[in-house]
């Protein structure tokens, strides 16, 4: 019976209506119906969320069931993992102000007397210490995004320094190829020149050679003839 009953207060808890409040300077908060008297058996939530600062709960009318520790009706003002209720009649002004720049409150009644509820503001304020957070966030931010920058500017420096030297290596391999093509086209060229010179000479000393071996040919002819005539017209020798 009692895991029952702790089972339906779980479940009527969770299924409460919730009310996220984020980042937001100035917040009115009220009971369901009010200025009429809130229902029975009702739960109501309000969460605040911010980044920095605190909060401040001030109370413009509050008029709950009062109760031995606030068991029946009662606001709860819960803050990490302490709470604080608050029943009864509340006159106006500051009720309480959080630690940390979260806090959640809750409303919630029984099934006994109802009553007007209650009007709060709920205020958000900067302290210095969150200005001094601040101040010191944005400059580490500030002093990482210029070591990023940093970073990335000296990336950039040993990337073009890197293609820098490609570029050179590259052309410097160009140029050298080119040398060599260079040079074997002048080799190519001087070997057709002594080729082409030699053919010359052979072309023209051929009929050079031939004419001289005819005119030899002719004068060997010519002195036979003669060394004939002349043994010829030799006188005999006497002999006594």
């Amino acid at each position: 019976m009692i895991l029952t009953l702790s089972l339906v207060v779980f479940l009527h808890e969770v299924l409460a209506a919730e009310e996220i409040l984020r980042d937001r300077s100035d917040i009115k908060v009220k009971t369901p119906n009010y200025p009429d008297n809130y229902p029975h058996n009702t739960t109501k939530i309000w969460r605040f969320k911010h980044n920095y600062g605190v909060w401040s709960v001030c109370i413009d009318r509050f008029f709950l069931e009062n109760s031995l520790d606030c068991r029946k009706d009662f606001l709860e003002i819960m803050e990490n993992k302490t709470s604080v209720k608050f029943c009864g009649t509340k006159s106006s002004g500051s009720l309480y102000t959080s630690k940390g720049p979260e806090i959640l409150l809750k409303f919630s009644s029984d099934g006994s007397m109802q009553q007007m509820g209650f009007h709060l503001e709920v205020l958000h304020f900067v302290t210095e210490g969150d200005i001094e957070k601040t101040i010191n966030d944005r400059e580490r931010k500030r002093a990482a995004r210029a070591n990023v920058t940093k970073y990335v500017e000296g990336k950039l420096t040993d990337s073009v320094l890197f293609l820098t030297l490609v570029s050179l290596l590259g052309l410097a391999l160009v140029s050298l190829i080119l040398l060599i093509v260079y040079y074997i086209v002048n080799i190519n060229r001087k070997n057709r020149r002594q080729n082409s010179n030699y053919n010359r000479n052979v072309v023209f000393q051929t009929p050079i050679i031939a004419t001289k071996s005819r005119r030899y040919s002719k004068s060997n002819s010519r002195d036979d003839s003669k060394a004939e005539a002349n043994r010829d017209n030799r006188t005999p020798t006497r002999y006594v």
